[in-house]
């Protein structure tokens, strides 16, 4: 009786604190529901951080838990936008970390970068950390200023990829893994203990790519000699701040504010009043501020940019799984199928949007999956323009749920490709041995443990399982080359996990334009028939439920799974900030091109 009444107020007081915390969610998504409206005085500068874990898109709609708010890449490209237009802002700081991004999405920030400067707004780029993501952006600004004892790694790119089969067989654990083929990597992390020359040979050729082009667009940003980065910065190890200085890497030495101090010199930015009191009236002058994220609530009508035609961006971002996106520890952001299907089938029914930009972003997952969301995506183009533009990478499962749909535009450095398979599954029984855990059977017809994790596949299974997974391949390959003009042997030769940077890809028929996210935007300006130079509004799918619309719609059971998700990101963020630190992060921006998860 003791035992049950004890599980009974266990029960009590979980659910009393579930509904306390849904409470305090309610309340937080509430107040930031009636946050007052932004006021941006005429005269002020953008301040925008980029730095850290930037996820593709953060759907609008939904809410941030207290210590969240991590602005997407789309989010900062379309501050970077409106900026342009606004008459109010004067300039444009970049306060510029370690992002986690890629070559790609870096490109299409030094386009706004330009775009900014061409329209007569400073941009000037800060850095306390200067690594080469840092340098990369910075070198499109007017100026480059480093923190006075600031810190600088710029040395050469290096392919680094981890490998556990060592670890497999010290916990008794078997692979059966079976991959299409030699390049699909992913598969060498449990099946070998280094680089197979294959493997090997595919970074060799991205990296042959990246990094003169590297070289060749911070030199030309920096207006330096040919030669500079690689021969004097990269090859001295480590430089301090004076000497990259000394070197022109960096304008000045100096602290952010040293940097607004200067703001106040530039034509139309306006000093910041102090309302307080009891302010001290020697206190150093500030210039009007405000922050990216503050400025991501401002519209883009509020901006200046007044579109009277819609064009709909459908993200696809993160790894394919699943029926609902989400987060899933530790990968991060998940796209799932209805998730998707869901979103294509509001934007194409959406009486004003002219066309449909579908932003891809992922290097794969489950390809059930994959073929839902392409389905979807070829039934939204029934009815609208669809124009595809490749963000960082677009592989595997990332070009399976697009490449159907016409035009496909990817940047210099997106990675595309990975056409190819891995499946297979893990026998356990040497772990569970180790730990005393025993499986037993009773079975009725053929095969009936071919899915088992306690036994190997026997050669019938291995035949049998290897010949569907070869048929699914081909059956892709002869699909793929169908929709680009190719022959099936054609795509095979480019295919079997091989990765392309894209013009490589671009070379090979993968996609059919090199271009950006703005290029993509104009495509389908283009193919929507609105005039060239007329602006647009852009509305952005899926679009995240918030808890309390989940409660609405759902019940309690979708309220706590939004709730999990909302709770599993900011746990993810909060992670790789810890893990990824400066010197962590910046790896991450030389990340191997050529791994991926299975398809």
């Amino acid at each position: 009786m003791k035992s049950f009444f004890r599980t009974l107020f266990a029960v009590i007081v979980a659910n009393a604190l579930v509904v306390v915390l849904a409470v305090v969610v309610i309340i937080g998504a509430v107040a930031g529901q009636m946050k007052k409206p932004v006021e941006v005085k005429n005269g002020s500068v953008l301040v925008q951080t980029i730095d850290g874990e930037m996820p593709e898109s953060e759907p609008s709609g939904g809410f941030s838990l207290p210590g969240g708010g991590v602005l997407s890449h789309a989010a900062v490209m379309e501050n970077l936008e409106k900026a342009r237009h606004d008459k109010r802002i004067k300039a444009v700081a970049l306060k510029i970390g370690a992002p986690a991004i890629g070559l790609a999405k870096m490109d299409e920030l030094r386009e706004r970068v330009r775009l900014l400067r061409a329209a007569g707004k400073p941009v000037w780029g800060y850095s306390e950390y200067l690594g080469r993501g840092a340098l990369y952006l910075g070198a499109a600004c007017d100026s480059l200023f480093l923190m006075k004892y600031g810190y600088a790694t710029l040395h050469g790119l290096a392919s680094e990829r981890p490998f556990i089969a060592g670890t497999l067989e010290k916990l008794g654990i078997q692979q059966n893994m079976h991959r299409i083929e030699g390049y699909k990597s992913f598969a060498e992390m449990v099946q070998r203990k280094d680089m197979s020359p294959t493997s090997r040979a595919n970074v060799n050729w991205m990296l042959d790519v990246f990094y003169p082009a590297y070289l060749q667009t911070v030199e030309e940003g920096r207006r330096l000699p040919a030669g500079t980065i690689e021969g004097q910065v990269f090859a001295a190890g480590v430089n301090s701040p004076e000497r990259l200085r000394d070197l022109k890497i960096v304008d000045r030495l100096v602290y952010w504010d040293d940097v607004e101090q200067g703001f106040l010199k530039v034509p139309g930015v306006k000093e910041a009043k102090n309302k307080d009191k009891n302010k001290d009236k020697k206190a150093t002058p500030r210039p009007r501020e405000i922050s990216g994220q503050d400025y991501s609530r401002v519209t883009r009508a509020e901006a200046g940019i007044k579109g009277k035609k819609t064009i709909a961006i459908v993200h696809a971002n993160g790894m394919i799984q699943g029926e609902e996106s989400g987060m899933s520890f530790p990968f991060g952001a998940t796209m799932g199928a209805l998730t998707m299907e869901e979103a294509f089938r509001a934007a194409a029914a959406n009486k004003d949007v002219a066309a449909i930009v579908y932003r891809v972003d992922s290097g794969g997952g489950d390809a059930l999956t994959s073929w839902r969301i392409q389905r979807a995506a070829l039934e939204a183009g029934k009815r609208k323009p669809i124009v595809v533009s490749m963000g960082d990478v677009a592989g595997s499962g990332g070009y399976l749920i697009c490449y159907p749909c016409a035009p496909i535009l990817a940047g210099k450095m997106s990675v595309v490709g990975s056409i190819g398979s891995i499946s297979g599954k893990m026998n356990m029984r040497g772990l569970y041995d180790k730990i005393g855990l025993t499986k037993d059977f009773v079975t009725r017809g053929p095969f009936p443990t071919i899915d088992s994790d306690y036994f190997d596949y026997t050669p019938p299974e291995w035949a049998a399982f290897t010949a569907d997974h070869w048929k699914g391949y081909q059956d892709w390959v002869a699909d793929i080359a169908r929709v680009r003009g190719k022959t099936p042997a054609e795509i095979d030769s480019i295919g079997r996990g091989r990765v392309w940077t894209g013009e490589q890809a671009l070379e090979r028929g993968l996609i059919d334009r090199i271009g950006g996210f703005d290029d993509a935007v104009a495509l389908a300006r283009e193919k929507g028939g609105i005039p060239a130079g007329q602006e647009v509004k852009l509305v952005h799918y899926p679009r995240k439920k918030s808890p309390i619309e989940a409660l609405k719609s759902g019940g309690m059971a979708a309220f706590t799974r939004v709730l999990a998700q909302e709770l599993t990101g900011q746990a993810v963020r909060e992670v790789k900030e810890q893990v990824d630190g400066p010197w962590r992060r910046e790896q991450a921006w030389a990340w191997d091109p050529n791994t991926y998860r299975p398809w």
